[in-house]
């Protein structure tokens, strides 16, 4: 168990992953106390941008899970790479996804939302992981709003009837498109991801340039909703089962799926319902 010495409720934790997805992936979970202060021993493993970032948020609790799920990745990857953690430098690409200075053994995502976060690492290929609080209630206008911001056409057809089930279907996009390193707001509509009977999802998009992907639900804390995505390169370099789901959850050609009609509203007419997205 890794010394995590924050402000949690409960010990940071590895999460149990499907035997279907490829070694070399982990993900960790803290349960924060955003009530409580971050000490000044963790504050001095951040960088000086790291600490900024953190003190321009007005709350104490965002500013709380900033600083807390920062240290605690350098605390985890300087493990992993036997590194002090005040020692890592991270660099991100032109859409704000950070990653390790110079060619990085370990790449990673971050999440957090309401008194959780999570910390995805991987030796695998580039990752990203969403987490969001199921429990907020948006109303039929705003899911109608959303749903015509956030849905490709392939995806309007979903019966995604409540706030949950519209959270459940934001964590699976947005992950995939942290991992893919692309900017949210600007690709929404560029990747379709369509419910299966297990764990994983299916991907549509008609873009043959990008890598292989898969997208996984994620066994979070009750009233959260989360989702692991990661790069497959090499669907031959995958082992065992884990090969077999590369076939069945890698990338369709939206053009071979039919799509619902579309329903003409404008993504301005919910731009400001969509918050802005923390690559870190």
């Amino acid at each position: 168990m890794y010394s995590i010495r924050y402000p949690l409720r409960s010990p940071i934790r590895r999460l149990p992953l499907s035997e279907r997805i490829p070694d070399g992936m982990e993900v960790w979970l803290l349960e924060l106390d955003v009530g409580l202060s971050v000490p000044d021993a963790e504050l001095a493993l951040l960088s000086a941008e790291e600490r900024a970032h953190a003190q321009r948020f007005r709350r104490q609790e965002d500013r709380v899970r900033s600083v807390a799920t920062r240290a605690a990745l350098r605390r985890l990857v300087g493990a992993r790479l036997m590194l002090p953690p005040d020692q890592l430098r991270f660099v991100v690409n032109p859409y704000g996804k950070p990653r390790l200075e110079g060619e990085p053994e370990i790449e990673f995502n971050v999440s957090h939302a309401g008194c959780c976060a999570l910390i995805a690492l991987s030796t695998s290929g580039p990752v990203g992981v969403d987490i969001e609080c199921e429990e907020r209630v948006l109303n039929a206008k705003n899911l109608e709003e959303l749903a015509a911001y956030v849905f490709s056409p392939l995806e309007r057809h979903l019966a995604l009837q409540t706030s949950k089930d519209f959270i459940q279907h934001w964590v699976a996009k947005e992950s995939v498109l942290k991992a893919l390193g692309l900017g949210i707001s600007e690709h929404l509509q560029s990747v379709s991801i369509l419910p299966r009977d297990d764990e994983a999802y299916q991907i549509a998009h008609d873009s043959p340039e990008w890598p292989e992907i898969q997208a996984w639900r994620l066994p979070v804390s009750d009233g959260y909703a989360a989702a692991l995505a990661f790069q497959t390169h090499d669907r031959a370099s995958t082992q065992g089962k884990s090969r077999e789901v590369s076939r069945q959850t890698s990338w369709l050609p939206l053009s071979s799926l039919e799509p619902c009609q579309d329903r003409g509203a404008s993504p301005q007419a919910c731009d400001h319902s969509v918050r802005q997205i923390d690559h870190a």
